[in-house]
């Protein structure tokens, strides 16, 4: 007789192999950002308030800032920008670990929620808000930019799926820039994990 594998719980259920020499097994699968709310109570939401910016040729507003403090790695999984009414594009920009301007230093707090709601793991970093008044990132690398639509109820989404990582003392910044003299509406939302 072969070798033998055997379910260690004690049913002695042995495991079957087909006729092409495989073994079957069924397997679960999900997302790590699922795996770490369900079972470690370690994904977190950050929400924004519902801001109004007023564009001005050339200048930023900041939307919303995240930076890492715990020594697990924090793992981006998606932003999602909602715009209400647009009359032109709005220039988004994702910046890689600023650490200078009036968004980072006026320190507005987001929303931040642990996505488990029976979890009672703290978030361990920091989260800020823009307010619509010009807050500003003055350094940090660009690591994205796109384009916000025209008309309502626009959304851009940017899906990493925990492919940007923010180690410790690591950040990241949107901000956005409407055409000058245009004023519109917007929301963000950062998913993230910590593993």
């Amino acid at each position: 007789m072969g070798f033998q594998i055997q379910d260690g719980t004690g049913t002695s259920l042995k495991a079957k192999v087909t006729n092409l020499n495989r073994i079957l097994v069924d397997s679960i699968t999900e997302e790590r950002a699922v795996y770490n709310s369900v079972e470690v109570g370690n994904t977190f939401v950050i929400t924004t308030d519902y801001l109004s910016f007023t564009g001005v040729t050339g200048q930023d507003d900041g939307v919303i800032y995240v930076k890492n403090n715990s020594d697990k790695k924090m793992l981006i999984h998606h932003i999602k920008l909602w715009s209400g009414t647009a009359s032109q594009f709005t220039k988004i920009t994702i910046y890689k670990n600023p650490t200078t301007g009036t968004l980072i230093s006026g320190a507005n707090a987001a929303d931040v929620q642990n996505i488990n709601f029976g979890s009672s793991n703290d978030f361990e970093g920091l989260a800020y808000q823009g307010d619509g008044t010009n807050l500003t990132i003055t350094n940090g690398s660009v690591l994205g930019r796109h384009y916000l639509g025209v008309g309502n109820q626009q959304m851009l989404m940017f899906m990493w799926n925990g492919a940007v990582a923010l180690e410790k003392g690591n950040s990241l910044a949107v901000v956005c820039q409407a055409p000058n003299g245009v004023t519109f509406n917007l929301t963000c939302e950062v998913e993230l994990y910590f593993e």
